[in-house]
C-alpha cells in the first residue's frame, strides 16, 4: 500500500503562504514608503527618509496611517495677547492687515486684521526654507537643474536667481538662493531634491502647516506664485517666522545680506545674492523713544519680502531690540517702500517709551487699499 505523505504536502503549503506573505510586506513596503529621491537629479544624499514600515506585525499602525489621529489634536503655536495688547493704529498705514509678535514670549503686542485671509506671495518661502532645513543632511549635496525646472520659471515670469538648465548647485545655494533674492528656481531645486516633486514637497510644508496647529493657512506651491487656494493669514505668518527663527539653519539665511553661490561652469565666479530685504531697508532707522536718531541696540535683523499682483507688498521681519527678538508682518501695502515703513511705524509705536502714546483713532487709520480676499 502507497503511503500518502501528508507532512510534505503541509511543507509546500508552508512555503507557498510564507512567499505570499514575503510578497504582501514588499508590496506594504512600496506603498506606505516616504518619498524618493530623483537619482538622475540629485548627485548625493540629501533627505532623512523616513521609511514607517518595518519588521514585525502586520497590526503595527504606520506613521501615515497615524496622522488623522495627530491632525485631530493639534499643538497651536499661536501667539496670544499680551497684557498690554493694543489695536494697531497708525494714520497713513497702508497694510490691510498687520500683527507685531514678541518673539520671546509668543505674545501679541499689537494687531490689526491679523486672522484675515490674505495671500502672502513670497512670503511663503518662509516655510519652503523651514521645511527644506529639516529635511537636508547634507549641506553640500548637490542638484543639477533641468529645462523642465527653468523654462516654466520664464514662462511665468517669476522671479529667480539666475540658475540655468544643467548647472548642478548646493543645497546651501538653492537655500539662499529662495530667500535672499526670493528666487522660484531655488524653490524648484529644494523641492524636487527634498521631496521629488514640488507637489510631494507642498504635502510636507502643509504638514509642517498642520503640525504647527494651523488653521488659517493652505499651501499649493513652495514659491507663493498666486493661486486663490493658496493663502494664509497674518497671525499664521508670524508663526512661520518664529518657527524658521527658532532653527540655527533658517535663522542664518534670513539674516544674511549677501551670499555668492558654488562656481560653475555656467557661472564661473558664481551668482552674487544680495538680499532684497536689507536693499528695502537700507537708510531707514528706528525710533522707539523719539528722539530723531536711531535708537542703540535696535534694528531688523532679516526677513522676507513678497509680491504679486494680488497679493501687493507683504512683508515680514524680525526686529532685534537689544537681544530680544520682535516679528512683524504686515499683508498688501501699497507699493515695496511703503510696505517698510508701515512695518517702521509698528515698531516705533508699539515698543518702548512709544507704546504707551496710543492717541491715534481708528478712524485715522487708512485703509483705502484694505480689501477681503475671495474665492
Amino acid at each position: 500500500m502507497k503511503r500518502t505523505n501528508k507532512k510534505g504536502g503541509a511543507a509546500v503549503v508552508a512555503v507557498l503562504i510564507v512567499i505570499m506573505l514575503v510578497a504582501v510586506g514588499s508590496a506594504a513596503l512600496v506603498v506606505t514608503g516616504r518619498y524618493t529621491i530623483q537619482e538622475s537629479k540629485v548627485s548625493d544624499a540629501v533627505v532623512k527618509i523616513d521609511n514607517s514600515s518595518e519588521e514585525g506585525s502586520s497590526d503595527e499602525m504606520s506613521e501615515a496611517d497615524d496622522l488623522s489621529s495627530v491632525a485631530e489634536t493639534p499643538v497651536s503655536n499661536y501667539p496670544v495677547q499680551s497684557a498690554g495688547y493694543k489695536d494697531i493704529s497708525i494714520k497713513g498705514m497702508s497694510a490691510n492687515t498687520a500683527i507685531l509678535v514678541d518673539a520671546d514670549t509668543n505674545e501679541i503686542v499689537a494687531g490689526y486684521n491679523y486672522e484675515k485671509k490674505i495671500y502672502p506671495a513670497s512670503l511663503t518661502k518662509i516655510l519652503t526654507l523651514l521645511v527644506a532645513a529639516e529635511n537636508i543632511q547634507d549641506m553640500d549635496a548637490t542638484y543639477k537643474f533641468t529645462s523642465d525646472d527653468i523654462d516654466p520659471l520664464i514662462e511665468d515670469n517669476a522671479s529667480r536667481a539666475g540658475f540655468e538648465a544643467g548647472e548642478t548647485v548646493t543645497m546651501e545655494d538653492l537655500l539662499y538662493s529662495a530667500i535672499l533674492v526670493s528666487g522660484a528656481d531655488g524653490t524648484t531645486g529644494l523641492a524636487n531634491a527634498v521631496a521629488g516633486s514640488e507637489e510631494k514637497f507642498v504635502e510636507l510644508m502643509n504638514a509642517k502647516i498642520q503640525e504647527l496647529g494651523l488653521t488659517g493657512t493652505n499651501f499649493v506651491n513652495a514659491s507663493g506664485l498666486h493661486n486663490k487656494n493658496h493663502y494664509s493669514t497674518a497671525i499664521d505668518i508670524a508663526v512661520l517666522t518664529k518657527a524658521a527663527m527658532d532653527n540655527e539653519t533658517c535663522r542664518k539665511v534670513l539674516t544674511t545680506t549677501s551670499y555668492t553661490t558654488s562656481k560653475t561652469k555656467q557661472h564661473k565666479d558664481g551668482i552674487e545674492l544680495t538680499s532684497i530685504i536689507a536693499q528695502r531697508i537700507e537708510g531707514y532707522y528706528i525710533d522707539c523713544d523719539g528722539d530723531g536718531e536711531a535708537d542703540d541696540g535696535i534694528s531688523i535683523e532679516g526677513g522676507k519680502t513678497g509680491f504679486t499682483d494680488e497679493a501687493k507688498y507683504t512683508l515680514s521681519t524680525m526686529l532685534d531690540d537689544n537681544g530680544h527678538t520682535y516679528i512683524c508682518v504686515t499683508t498688501k501695502s501699497k507699493d515695496e517702500l511703503k510696505s517698510v515703513e508701515d512695518q517702521i511705524a509698528i515698531y516705533e509705536k508699539y515698543l518702548g517709551t512709544n507704546a504707551s502714546a496710543d492717541t491715534d483713532s481708528k478712524a485715522d487709520t487708512d485703509t483705502s487699499s484694505v480689501s477681503d480676499v475671495e474665492d
